[in-house]
């Protein structure tokens, strides 16, 4: 299917994992087009293989294709790495590639869509991040630094895109309902997780795509600097 002109457009960076397939899904349901920008290559016109992190600039094949299909009302990062660390196995390294992905990919990214004019003003911008910025849990010393550099991160871009009229948020999911968390964790730390609140079930991806559908969509028209958190209050509420 060709992009329609007449249709509102999202840039969505990591849209293969299970959240950016999800919000995916939810802004073609709600009529609009969708690109998505992948480190490696597809078969696909929607998908654009480009590393920010490597690549300071466009392709000149890429831009043009941008300039071909026409300004984005919407950009979402949805892309990250996550792995486990502690002081006790720190590895500087490891640590650097993990600020590189989760931080840097979002700035050196938007500064050259920003460049190249390729966003309409206002464009609602979001990031997905995680309650792991706001609280600690174990052996996440190296996620929960980066997550928490994204707190920084929002709130600077939401003033000085302001004067532009962009918004800027972020969503952060708690432990979402999916395979891989089933891989992580073990049914007993899910059933804690879930008995944490009243809800006594797992936010689900649905929850989440609903609530960057709400930030990147244009029912936004106010709303920036924000940090809505998806997680049935598990982060602040409590069964006691």
């Amino acid at each position: 299917m060709k992009p329609s002109n007449l249709k509102p457009k999202l840039l969505l960076f990591g849209g293969t994992g299970s959240i950016g397939r999800s919000i995916q899904n939810k802004f073609i349901e709600k009529g609009w087009d969708v690109f998505i920008v992948s480190r490696s290559s597809i078969e696909d016109d929607k998908y654009i293989k480009w590393n920010p992190i490597k690549e300071d600039e466009l392709s000149s094949d890429i831009l043009k294709y941008f300039k071909k299909i026409g300004k984005f009302s919407a950009v979402c990062w949805s892309q990250g790495s996550n792995f486990n660390d502690s002081v006790y196995d720190y590895n500087p390294i490891a640590h650097q590639e993990m600020y590189e992905t989760n931080v840097m990919y979002i700035l050196n990214s938007l500064s050259i869509l920003i460049r190249h004019n390729l966003v309409a003003k206002p464009t609602r911008f979001c990031v997905v991040s995680s309650i792991w910025q706001n609280i600690s849990r174990q052996d996440k010393l190296s996620y929960a630094v980066t997550k928490s550099a994204l707190k920084g991160l929002v709130l600077s871009l939401s003033n000085d895109l302001g004067r532009d009229g962009h918004l800027f948020n972020a969503v952060l999911p708690g432990v979402i309902e999916t395979s891989m968390t089933s891989l992580n964790l073990s049914d007993e730390q899910k059933m804690q997780i879930k008995g944490a609140t009243q809800f006594n079930r797992l936010a689900t991806l649905e929850d989440v795509s609903n609530a960057v559908y709400s930030m990147n969509s244009f029912l936004n028209t106010g709303i920036t600097g924000n940090f809505t958190i998806v997680d049935l209050g598990f982060s602040r509420v409590k069964n006691i």
